[in-house]
């Protein structure tokens, strides 16, 4: 069973979402699984359970 999915807010820059939005398309990935992995990562380097 996958655990439930919720939105989570913030803000970026134009530019960065423009950035961000490209590079995910280049590698044909959508954006909120990117962001997903990014903040499991950063989670860890925080020792956070």
């Amino acid at each position: 069973m996958t655990e439930k999915q919720v939105f989570v807010r913030g803000k970026i820059s134009e530019s960065q979402k423009a950035r961000f939005k490209a590079a995910c398309a280049l590698i044909n990935r959508p954006m909120d699984e990117v962001m997903a992995e990014l903040i499991e990562e950063w989670l860890k380097t925080q020792d956070i359970k």
